[in-house]
């Protein structure tokens, strides 16, 4: 026999069946299978939307507040799980603090969960042709100065499953203060936090901080070079000044003459050059030698007199003496 039993309702125009099948399972719907061969299922609900039966649906008190069955009106092949005001999963029935999960409308716009949340990866809606309006964000670094960062205890009322002590995170009451836009209130007040959204905030700090970072290196460069140009200034200024030109001896003289001078190693240049009182430029003497050094004047081209020399190192004049030149 292909049933045990048939109930038939006829208190509308279409009759709906519970049938109890040879296999073991229950049907009960508009459009039982007859030729159903499912030894697995336990219960089948079938619906009048199409010779599939779908649209099957469990409902609850008034049906258009609270039902189970397929999606839409049509064999969509996903399953409903609607609630006028929400939907809860609940490992401890009658405490809505203490449920896995729910959505409730008279709570918030939310789904929410009291429970930590595994997952093998997370992907936020974020492509460019989703968003408009779109503007860069800047001063994060000064503004991360306001956020103050807490360990804190979950109170008992609003504790999930697992212990919830010793967390970290932030105060919606100051992120509120410095980034109003990353907080948002349920029906009754309470605030939450999109942590997501902070990300976003301190990927920008992080480019802000590296470019001031760039700044003062690149400041501190250029002061390291000013202070090694000044010092190398400095350096040959104490080079040129412990050089010395010395009297010429004999002094007055009337066929050669000495001309001692000390320059240090670092001097590049010097050149000792010879003048008349009118202040012509007669000779230039090379002055090669460093350390204590010596060049030797001879009164060949020059007539008896009164002449000046001086002794010039890279470019700087070192000192300048008279002799006399006597015939």
């Amino acid at each position: 026999m292909a049933a045990l039993f048939c109930l038939l309702a006829s208190a509308s125009p279409v009759s709906a069946q519970l049938i109890i099948r040879n296999s073991g399972h229950a049907e009960i719907g508009i459009n039982p299978n007859e030729n159903d061969t499912d030894s697995t299922t336990v219960l089948k609900i079938f619906g009048n939307k199409d010779a599939l039966g779908s649209g099957g649906r469990i409902t609850f008190g008034d049906g258009t507040h609270v039902r189970i069955g397929e999606l839409g009106d049509y064999n969509s092949n996903k399953l409903m799980l609607h609630g006028k005001d929400g939907v809860y999963f609940s490992a401890t029935p009658g405490n809505q603090n203490l449920t896995i999960g729910y959505y409730d409308t008279t709570v918030s716009d939310d789904f929410n969960f009291n429970c930590d949340v595994t997952t093998s990866g997370l992907f936020v809606q974020s492509d460019e042709r989703f968003k408009e309006n779109i503007e860069p964000v800047s001063g994060t670094l000064k503004a991360l100065e306001g956020l103050e960062a807490v360990t804190y205890d979950l109170k008992r009322q609003h504790a999930s499953l697992k212990n919830d002590n010793g967390r970290y995170g932030f105060l919606a009451q100051n992120v509120k203060d410095v980034f109003p836009e990353l907080v948002h209130s349920d029906k009754s007040g309470y605030m939450y936090v999109d942590y997501i959204g902070l990300i976003p905030i301190l990927v920008q700090s992080i480019n802000e901080l590296r470019a001031e970072l760039a700044e003062v290196k690149a400041q501190k460069q250029e002061a390291a070079v000013l202070a090694s140009q000044a010092t190398g200034q400095s350096e040959i200024e104490a080079s040129l000044n412990a050089a010395k030109l010395y009297q010429n001896a004999p002094n007055p003289w009337s066929s050669e003459t000495v001309i001692r001078y000390n320059l240090p190693q670092s001097v590049g240049s010097a050149t000792i050059y010879v003048y008349d009182m009118q202040g012509a430029q007669l000779k230039s003497i090379p002055a090669t030698g460093r350390g204590e050094s010596q060049v030797t004047l001879t009164a060949r081209d020059l007539k008896a007199g009164m002449y000046l020399y001086a002794l010039v190192a890279d470019g700087q004049l070192i000192d300048s003496k008279q002799m006399i030149l006597t015939k």
